[in-house]
């Protein structure tokens, strides 16, 4: 693919620029006499015609003007955005904002969404804060009732879960508490410092030494007992703020193409897949086609990393048609991100 000029780069430029604030194809004459591009109709008819075969515009329909396309955009945000657009009172009342007392990690970054929502008039969505590998630290079994074990879970973050076990033994007698303290002991070797993304893993295929064999029963409720909790805590969270904000965007007046978009927005696994393709530690661009989920190839994703401290703790952005202004949207995202940075690291210091 041979490489822009700069007479096409000024079109492209143009192009995208009068596309993102009117949603309107734009044709030669509204370039010619919006933005100066010095010279003839026939001349920029001719380069963008030749931009459409090299895939960076396309016309949506005949005599219609030109709008870009998703290599279009990458080309615009790649060597032409310059982030900015945000005014001086927006950023500082942005970071005034944080003055509040918000005192949970949660709260601030739903407060970040809402902000990031309200200056970008785009839908916003952010990963909640990994504070830690949370890992298992510690087994208890002891008797409830005759026929019911108290299983007692230990967490790395400082939780604590409980859980009944129903132990039908028939023919025999719960274990008694010395047993069972051997028992919890053996299990708490077993899975101790282990993160909830990997206990699984740990717990299968587990060997259990001859002379704990007759606890298998037991042991295989405490196995199943600590997969359903490291499977509901290891679990990301997705929290949107302005999804209303898809209703004012012209491309997505049509209920059925909303509707697409709305259930994938509901996927967080998908989302997440895309969110943890970003690099560090710039904001990331994805653009159309480049989301892997099919109803989000009509939307770009403008994403960055937070941080606690100097870790990454979870990812901050908006989404919005292809048709987004890059521009302040690039802005707006980096700068919230710093923002629920120092917020985050401030609050878990206190």
């Amino acid at each position: 693919m041979p490489p822009l000029d700069i007479r096409k780069i000024r079109i492209l430029e143009a192009v995208v620029t009068d596309y993102v604030s009117t949603a309107k194809p734009v044709g030669s004459e509204r370039l010619l006499g919006a933005y100066q591009m010095g010279c003839k109709s026939a001349t920029i008819r001719n380069e963008m015609a030749e931009m459409s075969e090299m895939g960076y515009l396309i016309q949506p329909h005949t005599s219609a003007g030109r709008i870009p396309t998703d290599r279009g955009y990458r080309y615009y945000v790649d060597e032409l955005m310059n982030p900015g657009g945000l005014s001086t009172q927006e950023s500082k009342s942005a970071n005034e904002s944080y003055r509040r007392q918000l005192r949970e990690l949660e709260a601030v970054v739903i407060h970040t969404c809402r902000l990031l929502s309200r200056i970008t008039s785009y839908p916003s969505l952010a990963t909640d804060p990994l504070v830690q590998t949370n890992t298992v630290q510690r087994v208890v079994l002891s008797r409830a009732t005759a026929h019911k074990i108290l299983m007692v879970m230990l967490f790395s973050s400082g939780h604590v879960e409980h859980r009944i076990l129903d132990y039908d033994a028939k023919e025999r007698e719960l274990p008694s508490e010395s047993e069972l303290l051997a028992l919890s002991n053996y299990v708490t070797e077993r899975v101790t410092e282990t993160a909830l993304t990997s206990l699984s893993a740990r717990l299968s295929g587990w060997n259990i030494l001859p002379e704990f064999s007759s606890y298998a029963p037991i042991i295989a409720l405490s196995c199943a007992e600590l997969k359903r909790v490291a499977a509901l805590f290891s679990e990301r969270k997705i929290f949107f703020e302005g999804v209303n904000q898809m209703l004012r965007q012209h491309e997505f007046q049509d209920v059925t193409r909303l509707e697409g978009i709305l259930a994938a927005l509901d996927e967080p696994g998908a989302l997440l897949a895309m969110l943890h393709r970003m690099t560090l530690p710039q904001v990331a661009v994805f653009i159309g086609t480049e989301n892997r989920h099919p109803a989000m190839q009509e939307c770009s994703l403008v994403a960055s990393w937070y941080y606690i401290g100097n870790k990454p703790a979870g990812c901050l952005g908006v989404v919005g048609p292809t048709r987004m202004n890059y521009n302040r949207a690039t802005a707006a995202v980096d700068l919230m991100a710093q923002n629920l940075s120092h917020a985050l690291t401030a609050l878990s210091l206190t």
